[in-house]
């Protein structure tokens, strides 16, 4: 267990959206996190093309700090955010290394994780994940338990991902602003498909599609391993904008109306009464808006399913989709959803009536981050910039491979 588990320490989770920040701090008792305080503000400092307006951000980062911290700033705490950049680059990295006469052992997998973590990095680009996917002995076979396996050349494929520079040290900025130092980013898209998947949906197959405000995210597991992700820059503003072009109405209307009366069903007819103002009000046929929405919702499925599915590999072994964000909850999305993809499709969310968060997907990748933040070492690219040197962390390796090979 992490030392800074071990003593309780408090920590806080910032989930920078588009359209809102949400903030959490909590503690660990028993292994389970119990919310201490909770806060989410309106925020456009995430703009299209990864715009970020960091005088916005950074005010409402305090405003959310101050209330989640209850005004008194804790040396101890821990503090994570998630980070979006829809130009993500993913690629796989193959490493190897010349294996000892006494087989495989922890060693080694340290020592491969390393180098690959070394020869991944690419200038302008910040690694946020390194997801070991398989392991190669002698160039003949593939596993996933080496460990004990006697062989000259062990080799190690790595799923990573990266954000760009800019991006990283703008939302960083916007944090050191307001005195707070983040330990760790974890990509959005990657917290709501920990929040959501089950376990034997991982295995099995599936994706988590997140559709936020600005960006949908997604990402693909299969034999309980990430196998694929990308981000897109079309989302829930873009059918917010649609509305408000097709209806003549303010955006702040046309977002209304979505979340009230927005669907992907036809609808019969059925008349609709919109308030535009106080004294002004308009009514159209629900059908119309139907006539909208469904159009953009059709383009985001196609194109991660032409996107995905591009990959046979993907398209035989994918057997489910996960909907998350707040783009998730409108009405008949999952059939939908099921007719493009031809999988079983469910919207990602707390069961339990009792919670907070109970239909509230758009919360996923807050959730998420809670996930990973328990066990930040098992998720992290391994790197720090200090002093303008790069410097590299062995020691939070150990945490992961203690737990995958124990």
């Amino acid at each position: 267990m992490l030392e800074f588990l071990k003593n309780k320490k408090k920590i806080i989770i910032f989930d920078i959206g588009a359209n809102k920040i949400a903030g959490i701090s909590y503690k660990l008792e028993n292994g389970n996190p119990i919310i201490i305080s909770m806060d989410y503000k309106k925020s456009k400092g995430i703009r299209r093309n990864n715009f970020l307006d960091t005088i916005e951000l950074s005010s409402v980062i305090k405003e959310v700090y101050k209330k989640i911290s209850k005004g008194k700033k804790d040396k101890k705490e821990i503090i994570f955010s998630n980070i979006t950049d829809s130009r993500i680059l993913t690629n796989k990295h193959f490493s190897e290394i010349s294996a000892g006469k006494l087989g495989v052992s922890k060693k080694e997998i340290r020592k491969v994780y390393r180098k690959c973590i070394f020869e991944s990095q690419k200038k302008n680009k910040k690694l946020i994940h390194s997801f070991p996917l398989k392991f190669t002995i002698d160039e003949s076979y593939s596993t996933s338990e080496p460990i004990g396996k006697k062989c000259k050349k062990l080799g190690m494929t790595c799923l990573n991902l990266m954000v760009d520079d800019k991006i990283h040290n703008k939302l960083a900025e916007s944090f050191v602003k307001n005195k707070i130092i983040i330990k760790n980013f974890f990509d959005s898209g990657v917290a709501s498909a920990y929040a959501c998947l089950t376990e034997s949906e991982k295995k099995e197959g599936s994706i988590c599609i997140d559709i936020g405000g600005s960006t949908t995210k997604t990402t693909a597991f299969l034999n309980g391993r990430i196998v694929y992700h990308r981000i897109i820059s079309i989302a829930g503003n873009d059918v917010t904008n649609d509305i408000s072009q097709g209806l003549q109405i303010p955006e702040e209307s046309a977002e209304l109306i979505k979340i009230i009366h927005g669907t992907i069903n036809p609808t019969f007819n059925e008349k609709i009464d919109i308030d535009i103002e106080s004294n002004k009000g308009k009514i159209i046929n629900k059908n119309l808006l139907y006539g909208i929405i469904r159009p953009r919702y059709d383009e985001i499925f196609e194109i991660i399913r032409d996107n995905i599915f591009d990959d046979i590999y993907a398209r035989v072994g994918i057997k489910s989709i996960i909907l998350t964000g707040g783009g998730s909850k409108i009405f008949g999305i999952a059939n939908l959803c099921s007719s493009i993809f031809n999988r079983k499709v469910r919207i990602g969310q707390i069961e339990d009536s009792r919670s907070f968060f109970f239909n509230k997907p758009e919360f996923s990748t807050l959730l998420g981050l809670i996930k990973l933040s328990k066990n930040p070492e098992s998720f992290n690219h391994l790197t720090e910039n200090k002093h303008s040197k790069f410097s590299t962390v062995f020691d939070k390796l150990d945490n992961w491979i203690e737990e995958s090979y124990a």
